[in-house]
């Protein structure tokens, strides 16, 4: 082992009992379910003898990714490829709705997938399009931002919020029955990413109503969506617990009424390479990842809804880091009651976000947020270890897949992953096929009728 890996993997292998122990156990309590699949002839008598396949083909947990880069490559065969990669990989992708892009002249709003193009901002109706057709869930990112607020708002706060409540109806009646998810509010707690200039923010964000108005807000709007608030990493895994910045802000809301429907929980860790050994010890550390997840438990459920994972654009060894710290900390999320969900941010080098860049910036290491080299596939869209963990992961530790006979018994009982399941069976010399859903609210018993 290098030392490299030595240093900044240390605090993992010290904890190496804790985490087995947890995983092991937390999936085992909050991601798994008892089912039984009962065989019935069409007049509801029980059919005995049935050899039957199970196999798992979604999940109820929620593998995402940003899919700011759909069809946004600067050649057609990369479109294609990050196309098949990404629909085969993940099942909730989070589409970009950030607000001076989506509408960068005032009544002209980019919806249309035929909108003139922004680099890493394709039109909403395009990614629904695109994720309807591979059955993935979005996740509206974000609404109220204000470091992302078009310039052409007014200065006064009752015309602002005039144009935010225009705004969130269109929204609602274009999205509202495509996207389930809704970010209401993202970085509220970040001032100093806006800077200290008092002409760097519009005036409603200093408002002290500024979080609690857009959710009842967006409540009126968005009536039967899931409604979530977003936090940067520092805030969010804060050691003061019950009294770090995002608690007090998420008790504060609470006591206004607001209630919101999920939190997210960032985890980019943009350190560089010298500093991410101390960085991981003090963000990272198994213990007290699931301490924070423990005391945020009361507002979730959680979703950890940006995770960078830096391999520095470097060698076989950094890499090779990236991969492990991934395995560690996916499973730590995964395992924990109180998450719903682990998105990926940028899953390709070379295009993550530059402030004030666009195309020129494509490949270039040193620009943005490409010097943490935090993609999962190589700038050329090939994988790296960390992808193929990733994938191992949700497609074979995380999956269920059995076979067998009923012999003399009408049912057979199994453990698996939430998630829908296709069943192929055979019975008197005829083969059949079902689908069924095993859910955390769902009957534990499914009835198949056999023809």
């Amino acid at each position: 082992m290098s030392e490299r890996k030595e240093k900044v993997l240390r605090v993992f292998r010290e904890n190496e009992d804790f985490i087995n122990e947890r995983v092991k156990y937390g999936i085992e309590l909050y991601r798994k379910g008892y089912n039984t699949v009962r065989f019935t002839d069409r007049a509801g008598n029980p059919v005995t003898n049935v050899k039957f396949k199970i196999s798992q083909k979604t999940h109820d947990y929620n593998f995402g990714c940003n899919i700011f880069m759909l069809d946004e490559f600067e050649t057609e065969e990369k479109n294609i490829k990050y196309r098949e990669i990404f629909g085969d990989t993940f099942n909730y992708a989070i589409a970009p709705f950030y607000w001076c892009d989506l509408e960068p002249e005032k009544g002209k709003p980019r919806y249309d997938k035929n909108s003139p193009k922004i680099y890493r901002r394709p039109a909403p109706d395009l990614v629904v399009e695109y994720c309807r057709e591979k059955n993935i869930n979005i996740k509206a990112h974000c609404i109220v931002y204000d470091a992302f607020a078009p310039k052409w708002l007014p200065r006064e706060v009752p015309l602002i919020k005039k144009e935010y409540e225009k705004h969130m109806a269109e929204l609602a009646e274009r999205y509202e029955d495509d996207i389930d998810d809704w970010e209401i509010m993202n970085e509220s707690l970040n001032w100093e990413m806006y800077g200290y200039s008092r002409l760097n923010t519009t005036p409603f964000f200093r408002e002290p109503d500024y979080e609690s108005w857009s959710y009842f807000c967006a409540r009126r709007n968005f009536p039967k969506n899931r409604l979530l608030i977003n936090a940067g990493p520092c805030e969010s895994w804060s050691d003061r617990l019950h009294r770090s910045p995002y608690y007090y802000q998420l008790e504060s809301l609470e006591a206004k009424g607001v209630r919101f429907d999920g939190i997210g929980m960032q985890a980019h860790i943009f350190v560089t390479r010298e500093h991410e050994e101390a960085y991981i010890n003090k963000y990272c550390n198994p213990m007290k990842m699931t301490d924070v997840l423990d005391t945020y438990e009361r507002f979730g459920p959680i979703n950890i809804s940006e995770v960078t994972i830096p391999s520095y654009n470097g060698g076989a060894d950094d890499e090779e880091v990236q991969a492990e710290e991934l395995r560690v900390l996916y499973s730590l999320w995964f395992s924990h009651k109180a998450t719903d969900g682990i998105i990926y941010w940028n899953l390709v080098d070379g295009y993550s976000y530059v402030p004030g860049g666009g195309k020129s910036t494509l490949g270039n290491p040193n620009a943005g947020e490409n010097i943490y080299g935090g993609g999962l596939l190589r700038f050329d869209l090939t994988p790296k270890p960390a992808f193929e963990v990733l994938n191992r992961l949700i497609k074979k530790e995380w999956h269920t897949e059995l076979s067998g006979e009923t012999g003399a018994s009408d049912r057979a009982k199994f453990k698996g992953f939430y998630g829908k399941y296709d069943l192929t069976y055979w019975y008197d010399g005829k083969e059949g096929r079902a689908e069924f859903h095993l859910d955390k609210r769902s009957d534990l018993e499914h009835i198949i009728v056999c023809d």
